[in-house]
């Protein structure tokens, strides 16, 4: 066996679909819009071996990152892939650099071999997951500033609706979109250029990437949508979030409405990373994660 890298496209959606039907991990990472949408951006890659997912990141200073093997149904099975990954490191010259191990993940390495790995973890990249039915309910104290939020959008907005993404209101998300990066500068922000461009592709290509998503109007128009896919089974991946801040309570009214109307299938919603934001990073703890799936960079103490 050997690893055999690839670009990843909008092509090859349905063999990463079938490779991950037993993913048993909840990273954002292993959505197929994140797989696919931003390969070219970071500099990604993908191989399967024996129905597992490896990723390649090439980093700008030519130093490569494979991740952790996903989609087997065995720890037999991923430790084999794993020592494939150490022998294809060997083989280029590099030393082995394992990127987005979750904690599930390093406990496999340290048991499977203890003390010969290191990891650091990454708080910036840590995912926010969430119990679905608290973001529909949001019951308790500690989100009654959300209850908040949400009535003062009903009360300010009268004639709101809520609608799941279909054909005919694409194009009504795409002119929300662009108004959206027209308001917040994206041209100034190479990332947020590139999101703008990953969103407009993500809604043309909606059910080719097996994405779900919901939007909210008011007498204006589209004033947030949002959209995602499936990681696992029992996990939803939230990938892209628009709303027009200046309209109080869209960005909590969306997010419930999406959880409720859209997600009744699942247990968890992961809202991704902060990425080190200061403002991202409040708004997740607001909703006080059920999990915060930390991820780490593992590599050998000795190579």
């Amino acid at each position: 066996m050997e690893l055999v890298f690839h670009k990843t496209t909008i092509d090859d959606v349905e063999e990463l679909s079938n490779v991950l039907k037993q993913n048993q991990y909840q990273g954002c990472e292993w959505s197929i819009p994140n797989l696919v949408l931003w390969a070219e951006y970071y500099h990604m890659e993908y191989a399967t071996v024996n129905h597992a997912l490896i990723i390649k990141h090439s980093k700008e200073d030519g130093k490569i990152r494979l991740t952790f093997p996903v989609g087997l149904a065995t720890e037999e099975a991923e430790r084999e892939i794993l020592e494939l990954e150490i022998r294809y490191f060997r083989l280029i010259g590099q030393e082995p650099w394992l990127e987005q191990i979750d904690p599930a993940m390093w406990e496999k390495l340290e048991r499977w071999y203890p003390g010969r790995f290191r990891i650091e973890w990454m708080r910036d990249n840590a995912d926010y997951i969430y119990e679905r039915e608290r973001l529909v309910s949001l019951a308790g104290k500690k989100l009654h500033g959300k209850r908040n939020h949400i009535k003062r959008f009903q009360d300010q907005n009268p004639g709101w609706s809520y609608e799941s993404l279909r054909d005919d209101n694409i194009e009504a998300c795409i002119d929300m979109a662009r108004e959206w990066c027209r308001r917040n500068c994206c041209i100034e922000d190479d990332e947020k250029e590139e999101e703008f461009h990953l969103v407009i592709k993500a809604l043309k290509n909606y059910k080719a990437l097996h994405m779900k998503g919901g939007l909210l109007r008011n007498e204006t128009g589209v004033v947030a949508f949002t959209l995602g896919s499936p990681i696992n089974p029992d996990t939803f991946d939230v990938c892209f979030e628009k709303a027009f801040s200046e309209i109080q309570g869209a960005y909590p009214m969306i997010n419930r409405q999406f959880a409720e109307h859209e997600l009744q299938e699942y247990r968890y919603v992961n809202r991704e990373e902060d990425l080190g934001v200061p403002g991202l990073r409040k708004a997740k703890l607001s909703y006080y994660p059920d999990i915060l799936l930390e991820k780490g960079i593992v590599s050998l103490r000795e190579f």
